[in-house]
């Protein structure tokens, strides 16, 4: 399942995978589909694990983006899901921005770059949050 346009493209070519889109008003700048029609469909749904690209994490704000739309998708994501894998180059770890998605209490798994410091990893493993630099 995916609220993202282009990954939904890219993924409905091929036949072995069975995707789901949320539906929704697409944003132009993420290609992401948000609002009541996107969000409707979690209601419905159990999710085995959540990917979610964000543009801030840390360890005191959790995940964040820049959107309040794509927040609310993605926290209903976060919220179905059994297990929440954050994704976020070096960057964005350590930031906020605007709209909350979830709490870090709510994050299983960083994975993110070798640009990470090291204080930002222990924190992240203190608070129980798996850290995977690749």
């Amino acid at each position: 399942m995916t609220n993202a346009l282009n990954i939904g493209t890219e993924l409905a070519v091929r036949p072995h995978v069975k995707i789901v889109l949320t539906g929704g008003v697409p944003r132009p700048q993420s290609y992401e589909l948000t609002g009541p029609l996107a969000t409707g469909i979690f209601d419905h749904v159990t999710l085995d694990v959540a990917v979610l690209g964000v543009n801030g994490v840390a360890v005191e704000h959790g995940a964040t983006c820049h959107n309040e739309g794509e927040a609310d998708v993605d926290r209903l994501m976060a919220e179905r899901a059994d297990q929440v894998v954050v994704v976020a180059d070096g960057s964005k770890v350590g930031r906020r921005a605007f709209a909350r998605i979830c709490d870090t209490s709510r994050i299983d798994v960083l994975v993110t770059d070798g640009a990470v410091g090291d204080a930002d990893v222990a924190a992240f493993t203190e608070a129980g949050v798996r850290v995977v630099q690749v």
